[in-house]
C-alpha cells in the first residue's frame, strides 16, 4: 500500500498536499467568480468580461474574496501535508509491524526447530540414560557376583590353607616317624648283626662239639679194640659202647645245631638285608616327606597369598559394588531429571507451537 501511495503522487511526502492543494485551488477559485458574476449582475454590470472586470474594480469585498483560492490552497496544502503525515506515520508503522511480525515469526521458527531438536537430544539423553542405568545395573549385578565369588575363593582359599597346614603338620609327624622308624630299623640291623656274630660263634662252639664228638668217637673205638682180650672187657666195652653213643648223639645233635644255626643265619642275612632295604626305603620316603612338606608348605604360602588377593579382590569388588550403586542412584536422579525436562520441553514445544501459530497469524494479518 505504501508502495501504490508513492506511485501516485511520485514523491510519497507530498502526494497529498500537492493534490489537495490543487483542489483548494480550484475549490477557492469558485469563490471569485461566483461573487464577480454576483456582483456583476447586481448592479447591472452585465455578465460579459467588461462588465465583470469593472465588478472587480469597483467591489472592494471581491478583492477580499479573490484570495480565497490563495488561502484555501494553503489550508488545502497544509491539510494534505497533514494527510501525508499520517500516511507515512502509518506506513512506518505498518513497517514496523509487518518487521516485528517477520522477526517475531522467524524466532519463533528458530524456538521451534530449537526445542525440537532439544526435545530430540532430550529424548535421545533419556535413552542413553536409559541405557546407562541397565548397564551399571549388570555391571552391578557382576560385581555383587564377584565378591561373593571372591569371598568363596577366600573361604575354599582359607579351608585350603588349613588343609595344607594339616597336611604339612601330617607330613612332618609322617617324617619324624619314618626317621624314627629308620632308626629304629638301623638299631634293629646293628641288634641282628650282633645275634649273627654270636650265631658264628655259637657255629663254631658247635664245631668244637662235634669234633669232640668225633675225637670221642675215634677213642671209643681204639678203646673197644684194646678190651675185646681183657678180663675186665665187659664192663669196660659197656662204658665204650655209652661214650660211643652219646658221641654220635652229641656228633648228629651238633650236625642239627650247625644245620639250624646255618639257617638262623640266612634268616639273619635275610633280615639284615630287608632292615637295609627298609632303611634305605625309610630314607627315601623321609626325603619324599621332606619334598612333600616343602611343596606343602609352598602350597600354604600360594594359599595365603591367593587368600590376601582374594581378601582385596572382595574389598574392591564391595566398594566397586557400593560406588556403582552410587552411580545407579545418580543415574535414576538424571532419568527421573531428564523426564522432568522431557515434560518441560514438551510443553515448551507445545507453547513455542503456538507462538509460531500466531506470529504466523499476525503476519498474514499485517500483510493483509
Amino acid at each position: 500500500m505504501h508502495n501504490e501511495w508513492v506511485a501516485w503522487g511520485g514523491d510519497g511526502e507530498s502526494m497529498h498536499a500537492r493534490r489537495f492543494a490543487i483542489y483548494g485551488v480550484v475549490f477557492g477559485l469558485g469563490f471569485p467568480v461566483i461573487g464577480t458574476i454576483i456582483e456583476a449582475f447586481t448592479r447591472g454590470f452585465g455578465l460579459g468580461p467588461a462588465g465583470l472586470a469593472r465588478a472587480q474594480v469597483v467591489s472592494p469585498l471581491l478583492w477580499i474574496i479573490d484570495t480565497a483560492p490563495f488561502f484555501l490552497g494553503v489550508l488545502a496544502y497544509l491539510a494534505g501535508r497533514a494527510q501525508d503525515d499520517t500516511i507515512q506515520l502509518e506506513a512506518a508503522r505498518r513497517d514496523g509491524y509487518e518487521k516485528t511480525a517477520h522477526e517475531l515469526f522467524t524466532a519463533a521458527q528458530a524456538l521451534l526447530s530449537t526445542v525440537s531438536s532439544f526435545s530430540s537430544m532430550t529424548a535421545e539423553t533419556a535413552a542413553s540414560v536409559r541405557e546407562t542405568t541397565a548397564t551399571m545395573g549388570h555391571l552391578g549385578q557382576t560385581a555383587t557376583k564377584a565378591a561373593l565369588t571372591a569371598e568363596t575363593v577366600i573361604g575354599l582359599a582359607r579351608k585350603g590353607e588349613r588343609s595344607s597346614v594339616e597336611g604339612l603338620s601330617a607330613v612332618e609327624t609322617s617324617l619324624a616317624e619314618m626317621l624314627k622308624l629308620a632308626d629304629e630299623v638301623r638299631a634293629l640291623s646293628g641288634r641282628i648283626e650282633a645275634l649273627n656274630t654270636r650265631m658264628r660263634d655259637i657255629f663254631e662252639i658247635a664245631s668244637v662239639v662235634n669234633y669232640i664228638a668225633e675225637r670221642s668217637q675215634k677213642l671209643s673205638d681204639r678203646a673197644a679194640q684194646s678190651t675185646q682180650a681183657g678180663p675186665a672187657a665187659g664192663a669196660f666195652g659197656e662204658v665204650v659202647t655209652e661214650l660211643r653213643s652219646h658221641s654220635e648223639e652229641a656228633k648228629r645233635a651238633s650236625v642239627q645245631v650247625k644245620g639250624i644255626l646255618s639257617e638262623v643265619h640266612k634268616a639273619m642275612l635275610a633280615a639284615m638285608t630287608a632292615a637295609e632295604v627298609g632303611i634305605r626305603r625309610a630314607e627315601q620316603g623321609a626325603t619324599v616327606a621332606s619334598g612333600t612338606g616343602e611343596t606343602i608348605r609352598r602350597l600354604a604360602t600360594a594359599l595365603r597369598e591367593s587368600s590376601q588377593a582374594a581378601q582385596e579382590i572382595a574389598t574392591v569388588a564391595q566398594q566397586q559394588d557400593h560406588g556403582i550403586d552410587q552411580v545407579l542412584k545418580a543415574m535414576n536422579e538424571i532419568y527421573l531429571a531428564t523426564q522432568e525436562t522431557m515434560s518441560s520441553t514438551q510443553a515448551v514445544a507445545t507453547e513455542a507451537k503456538a507462538l509460531n501459530d500466531l506470529a504466523l497469524g499476525l503476519k498474514k494479518a499485517v500483510e493483509g
